[in-house]
């Protein structure tokens, strides 16, 4: 997940702003504070996508395999509700679904919740381009009619997430996938036509070597070989490595922690009772975790006050 920097505003004690010793001894204790709630909402970030795309992991193969056009069964239009979705589908759906709900329940800033789902949707995009390149290799699964298949399941996952109010982020992040996926819908009579330097033109997002790995694995019919046209050129091929037709899963976007627009304001008082109550219910346990370390002739009952 790569590391959290720094995302809040320190202020240093040595920066000239107060002599007062009280004043910067606070200042260097809410430095650490900070930097240590930096990392807990990083470790809680990094937990919560784990298991997410543990789970995604598990569901995604299906937008390749499965076919939308089931006997009898009309395609759900944008908007449509999750139970509509084709069988295939509605696993990765559920997942999609189920964190937008848990990010509502939790209040979530808006900003994380895009992030999150930035994140869930790179991963998508990733996995499901790196399957796609591992399955064109030594059998037939570049084809128009399969590619139209995926095209339609892609389609429908994306319209579906327009209807949550994450099409924008998803179609982003899904943007290599569905270049991809592009290339092998194109019809057999104009793809035949087509050259190297033509598509590289007509699809930008994919790498030299993705193109080349979709060309060269996809098939033309029995006996049939790519036609020359689609060779890249001797010095672009030489330089070529095999290994950049997958996706590295490291290049993801970084968590940046908002600076404004959160529901507490911290220069202002608290009038919310039940922020009180959490925090009179966090320093009991603190409190209870603290004497259970000291002998018991040295334990003393937790101080009352009204209000931490």
């Amino acid at each position: 997940m790569g590391t959290l920097g720094p995302v809040y505003t320190q202020l240093s004690p040595t920066s000239g702003l107060s002599s007062d010793p009280q004043l910067c001894s606070d200042l260097e204790l809410c430095d650490e504070a900070m930097a240590v709630l930096d990392e807990v909402i990083m470790c809680t970030f990094q937990q919560s996508v784990y298991y997410l795309t543990k789970t995604l992991y598990s569901t995604l193969p299906a937008l390749l395999d499965s076919n939308p056009f089931t006997a009898g069964a009309e395609l759900p239009g944008p908007g449509a509700e999750l139970a509509a979705m084709p069988p295939g589908l509605r696993p990765t759906l559920e997942v999609f679904q189920t964190a937008l709900e848990l990010t509502r329940q939790c209040e979530l800033h808006p900003d994380l919740v895009s992030q999150t789902f930035g994140y869930l949707f790179f991963f998508s995009n990733a996995s499901l381009l790196n399957s796609l390149m591992e399955r064109g290799q030594g059998r037939p699964f570049y084809q128009w009619s399969r590619a139209v298949q995926i095209r339609t399941n892609l389609d429908l996952v994306l319209d579906w997430l327009q209807g949550a109010g994450l099409g924008d982020i998803a179609t982003e992040f899904f943007r290599k996938l569905s270049m991809a996926v592009n290339l092998l819908c194109v019809p057999r009579t104009s793809l035949l036509k087509a050259s190297w330097s033509s598509l590289q033109t007509e699809h930008p997002t994919l790498s030299p070597a993705q193109l080349h790995h979709v060309l060269s694995h996809y098939q033309l019919g029995p006996g049939r070989g790519p036609p020359p046209a689609w060779e890249p050129p001797p010095a672009e091929l030489e330089a070529m490595d095999t290994g950049d037709i997958f996706e590295s899963f490291s290049s993801h976007p970084p968590l940046i922690l908002p600076l404004g627009g959160s529901r507490l304001r911290l220069s202002g008082p608290v009038t919310d009772d039940s922020l009180h109550a959490e925090l009179r219910r966090l320093r009991r346990l603190l409190w209870d975790l603290e004497q259970k370390e000291l002998p018991a002739n040295q334990r003393h009952a937790l101080p009352v006050a009204s209000s931490p």
